[in-house]
């Protein structure tokens, strides 16, 4: 097991070497076919996301060196977040409470494809996972230091003028953490949609559903979206959807 101090510096480390890609993805310069274009080639992104027992910040970019963010082409993007959350648990015949501490990055390449009204990604690649435990869980495997190859699928599907749809997967062997997410919006204004949401979001130890409602504002270049509701965990023995969650997200394309 890695002392406290080793694994701050790990975990500093890591943080360091990805916010400098996210930064070089968000400023770098991208090959355009033509000078003169004013196509958007980058996107970049923070939010936060905090429930009764987890919160996380995160942060990443995206890049279409030779083009557009709207057309097919090839995608570059980088991501980090970092975290904090609590669970309990039996141990020796007494339930015992563990606060732990993460931190995530995420080095993909990928494609997007337009098909009519469905646009589809793809990305791999490589994520980290680090996971800090106060105090040691002899029964928890998500701990420590965890890399491997990851797999992202983002859908998102136009039905009609106003109605549409998105479905977001990814996985990763780091700590087996994997994640699912699905909207459906409808657009009341040109700007604004609201709808409904459904995720699920697991690792080798605990996974936890959520459902709730959101609104997403959107511009010629950006968005912000909003949501909330309840969320549920199935590592502790109340499994009910009972605790409350937000999520926010920020995004500009330029």
């Amino acid at each position: 097991m890695l002392g406290e101090s080793t694994t701050a510096a790990l975990r500093s480390a890591m943080a360091y070497r990805v916010i400098v890609a996210v930064a070089m993805l968000a400023l770098s310069p991208c090959v355009q076919a033509d000078p003169q274009s004013r196509d958007r080639s980058r996107e970049f992104w923070a939010g936060a996301d905090a429930s009764a027992h987890v919160w996380l910040i995160y942060t990443g970019a995206t890049v279409a060196p030779y083009g557009d963010m709207f057309r097919d082409g090839l995608r570059l993007r980088a991501a980090a977040g970092y975290g904090a959350y609590t669970y309990r648990g039996e141990r020796f015949g007494q339930i015992q409470s563990f606060k732990a501490e993460t931190v995530f990055s995420d080095m993909l390449v990928g494609y997007l494809k337009r098909l009519g009204p469905l646009t589809a990604k793809a990305f791999v690649g490589a994520s980290l996972i680090q996971h800090d435990l106060h105090p040691f869980d002899l029964q928890n495997p998500v701990q420590g230091l965890a890399y491997g190859p990851k797999a992202v699928a983002e859908f998102w599907l136009n039905m009609g003028p106003a109605a549409w749809s998105s479905l977001d997967l990814n996985w990763t062997s780091a700590h087996q953490t994997y994640a699912g997410r699905v909207r459906a919006g409808y657009r009341f204004l040109d700007e604004v949609s609201f709808g409904a949401e459904a995720r699920v979001n697991g690792n080798a130890l605990d996974k936890d559903a959520r459902g709730g409602l959101f609104v997403r504002y959107e511009w010629d270049g950006g968005e912000i979206s909003l949501a909330g509701g309840v969320a549920g965990r199935f590592l502790e023995d109340a499994r009910d959807m009972t605790d409350p969650y937000a999520t926010m997200t920020w995004l500009i394309q330029y």
